[in-house]
């Protein structure tokens, strides 16, 4: 059917079928997407020939608000959602009838349809499915005096009405069900269990972390948490609000959006019809904390238009949900800990963090180190990984294994994020190989498959590669990589040999290579064996 309705004086069954069966096939191939009433719209503008189609919901003041309009050419802009008849919209609502007007009708022009032109226009109420509550208003309206709206026009729009109004309210019920799943997961911090403060700053090398930590535990002051990405920040901050009892503990991940309003609802929430599509209220993040703490993940990523946002809030305690016209704005008591990896000094000379709220976010600054600064920590990381993965087993690292992880062998860009995910590949290859076992060696682990990889060869000038302008720096820097991988490979030999009693068949098999390939590795490396008595 590719002419409008519309341009058709008369219609027989057959048209009036087909736009029907149109309309159907169009939304029930969306229906459970957010764009199912922009596509019936679409449909009805298009079969119609309308100008305008909009569907509005009932606002709890009575009024009827836009939530979608289309037009010839598809979305109209929010600015044109007004050009519409409210007087035929307020009659539907009244009425509870459909609306059908035009010059003929009997009924006067009001002033909207004057000064917009509007030459004929139908409105329909739609009732929630089991209900006779009016809902919202399905609304058309023509413009071009060339079209024709005449019974038969009007029998398709009242047959499209209820499908549009079961379609709004299975939406509705999509949206009310995502925010409850959005409330339930807001309200957890992780399908996987903090581990307790305690455990994460154990280590030595977390000793003056965790003075600072314990000394603002029960405090109430802002936390800042910063590092490189993997190292345990959001972690840390998790584990920090569960230590200082302040519950519920919600996290928000910043910079998914630069909308405005998109971060005023993700984090103070909006009253239903606040803006176009708004069909339910929505529950900020914020409100959600309210009494506990938010973790505000990657804090940087939060565009400077939005920060003022967050610094009314962390100044005042108070929030305006989008839509909220009341006097008095609302109020959440929350601690905020907030994390990057980013640099927020550079970013404030740069203008792209407010030094303003630098200063309220920070009123404690923690400085997450790498774990290549912590390298002594790696191996008490990695069984803490297993036993929480595997707690029948009581894990151990093999001595050589332990040796290499501490190395500077490798610089681990991905940090303890990084390890554990190692730790978790080498625990699969270990039960692999022997459903039984409980160590984990050299063998296990993908070294070479470390982001990252190994550290390179200290940089001089014309000696990261092979240069046939300096071959001699070049040979140089290659010796002086290879002799320290041998003093390592060394170690490892060694270590294993100690382990087996200088049995080099055992230390061979612990270490993963042949028997031959070791006893060659010795002899060239000239590393001496305790000889058995």
């Amino acid at each position: 059917m590719s002419a409008s309705l519309s341009t058709r004086r008369k219609l027989d069954d057959t048209l009036l079928w087909a736009a029907i069966c149109r309309l159907h096939e169009r939304l029930f191939g969306v229906l459970d997407s957010d764009e199912a009433i922009e596509q019936g719209l679409d449909v009805l503008v298009d079969v119609l020939g309308a100008d305008r189609g909009m569907l509005l919901l009932v606002q709890s003041d009575g009024s009827a608000q836009v939530i979608k309009a289309r037009g010839q050419a598809g979305a109209i802009d929010a600015l044109e959602h007004e050009d519409i008849s409210r007087t035929i919209v307020r009659r539907a609502l009244d009425t509870g009838q459909l609306v059908e007007w035009d010059p003929m009708s009997g009924v006067g022009a009001s002033a909207s349809v004057t000064t917009l032109g509007i030459i004929a226009a139908l409105a329909a109420p739609l009732q929630r499915p089991g209900s006779r509550e009016t809902r919202g208003v399905l609304y058309v309206d023509f413009r071009n005096r060339d079209r024709f709206v005449g019974e038969r026009h009007i029998e398709f729009f009242r047959a499209a009405a209820p499908v549009l109004g079961a379609v709004l309210a299975q939406t509705e019920r999509l949206q009310t069900t995502r925010e409850e799943l959005r409330a339930v997961r807001a309200h957890r911090v992780d399908a996987i269990a903090t581990p307790p403060l305690d455990d994460l700053l154990a280590a030595p090398s977390m000793q003056r972390i965790r003075k600072e930590v314990m000394s603002a535990l029960r405090g109430t002051s802002s936390i800042l948490i910063l590092g490189e990405s993997g190292t345990g920040k959001t972690l840390l901050a998790e584990a920090i609000a569960e230590a200082s009892g302040r519950r519920p503990i919600v996290r928000a991940m910043l910079g998914a959006s630069d909308d405005l309003n998109t971060i005023t609802s993700e984090l103070f929430g909006h009253e239903r019809g606040a803006f176009s599509g708004a069909a339910t209220k929505r529950v900020g993040l914020v409100e959600f904390a309210k009494g506990g703490t938010i973790v505000f993940d990657e804090v940087l990523n939060l565009p400077p238009h939005a920060q003022k946002l967050l610094l009314d809030f962390t100044q005042f305690g108070t929030y305006r949900p989008l839509g909220w016209d009341r006097a008095e704005p609302k109020r959440a008591e929350v601690r905020i800990i907030a994390a990057t990896n980013g640099d927020l000094r550079k970013a404030m000379e740069q203008g792209r963090f407010r030094e303003d709220l630098y200063y309220r976010l920070a009123a404690l600054t923690i400085d997450m180190p790498p774990l290549r600064d912590r390298r002594e920590d790696i191996p008490a990381l990695a069984e803490a990984f297993l036993r929480r993965d595997d707690p029948a087993r009581r894990w151990i690292l093999s001595l050589p294994l332990r040796r290499v992880l501490m190395s500077e062998a490798f610089d681990w860009p991905g940090n303890v994020r990084q390890l554990e995910r190692v730790v978790q590949r080498a625990r699969e290859r270990a039960i692999a190989d022997d459903a039984s076992t409980d160590t984990l060696g050299i063998e296990h682990f993908d070294l070479g498959a470390i982001e990252g990889g190994r550290r390179a060869a200290p940089a001089r000038e014309g000696s990261v590669a092979v240069d046939p302008e300096r071959l001699a720096e070049s040979w140089q820097a290659l010796q002086d990589e290879r002799g320290r991988i041998d003093a390592l490979e060394a170690d490892a030999i060694r270590a294993a040999l100690a382990k087996h009693g200088g049995v080099v068949a055992h230390a061979a098999r612990e270490l993963g290579v042949a028997r031959t390939t070791l006893s060659s590795r010795i002899e060239v490396l000239g590393i001496a064996r305790a000889r058995k008595v």
